[in-house]
């Protein structure tokens, strides 16, 4: 494929489907992100344009003309998962606030129809309310003519140590692929060895994390060469026992555990920083997956 991909960066927070997508040489042309604390943090990682027009640095998605989104080949979405986590209400579409946002990037794809669609959510979504949730999901995008795969990928599987499961959902526009290769499944990449550790994350040899004022042991995994090391096995921003001492993590070391890099700026207290953080996307899984999404357009889409 000759063009620059194109893509829209809906639910952004601060930015790691921007950040990934980037790093591969694709273009965002359009952000949606109601949060002004994650705004001001996505503005101050990404220096494109457009981010100075509130058209296309929209805050409220349902107050966006769909029709004047500028043309693009990707849907990328990490849409509000609190609906439909175990942390959260579980209320899913009956969530008036949030649950219902899924029709955006419906309507948005019925009116727009890119090219593919990339989808993150937690992965509790699979099994909310019996499956009937992710039946509707899929069925919709179906509707549209699109494709649609899905994988519970942990961040651990691609070189971040914490587990932090998610479904990953990707689809593509039937119209533009080439008719032979209209039922293909999407392949989802192979796991990347871990070699990284809270451990390395922390600079010292962490034993146990906290949550309240209780230790908890924290899980463990293979490491290359032999041996186990410690890795984050839930989200916890509580703290850790590093070198014998209670250690509480940092801005720092969250820009570490989600695959952000050192020059990545957050312009916001402390804990808007760790809430940011705690609902970002995983960056290395959101980079990979999105590789393969760029290699299959490559050999199965027509050229347009």
């Amino acid at each position: 494929m000759n063009k620059k991909l194109k893509f829209i960066d809906l639910f952004a927070g601060i930015g790691g489907f921007h950040l990934a997508l980037n790093s591969l040489g694709m273009k965002c042309v359009f952000t949606s992100e109601i949060d002004e604390f994650a705004r001001k943090t996505y503005a101050a990682n990404f220096k494109e344009t457009y981010l100075n027009d509130p058209n296309l640095f929209a805050g409220d998605i349902w107050k966006v003309n769909f029709k004047k989104i500028p043309d693009f080949d990707i849907l990328c979405a990490g849409f509000p998962c609190q609906p439909f986590s175990q942390a959260g209400h579980k209320r899913g579409f009956k969530d008036n606030k949030d649950g219902n946002l899924f029709f955006s990037i419906e309507e948005i794809l019925r009116i727009k129809k890119p090219r593919a669609f990339f989808l993150e959510n937690v992965r509790h979504l699979k099994n909310h309310d019996k499956g009937r949730t992710f039946k509707i999901i899929y069925k919709a995008l179906q509707n549209l003519n699109y494709t649609f795969d899905y994988k519970i990928i942990k961040a651990s599987d691609f070189g971040l140590p914490q587990h932090r499961p998610r479904v990953y959902m990707v689809g593509f526009y039937k119209p533009y692929l080439k008719e032979m290769y209209q039922e293909l499944g999407f392949t989802y990449p192979r796991e990347i060895p871990l070699k990284k550790t809270v451990s390395d994350i922390f600079g010292g040899f962490v034993s146990t994390d906290m949550k309240g004022k209780k230790e908890r042991k924290i899980g463990f995994t293979l490491r290359v060469g032999g041996g186990r090391s410690p890795i984050m096995d839930r989200r916890n921003w509580d703290g850790y026992i590093v070198n014998k001492k209670v250690v509480r993590i940092k801005p720092k070391q969250g820009l570490k555990m989600m695959g952000f890099p050192k020059s990545f700026k957050m312009p916001v207290s402390e804990n808007q920083a760790m809430k940011q953080l705690g609902n970002s996307v995983a960056v290395n899984v959101v980079r990979e997956v999105g590789k393969e999404i760029q290699s299959h357009l490559e050999h199965y889409a027509k050229k347009i």
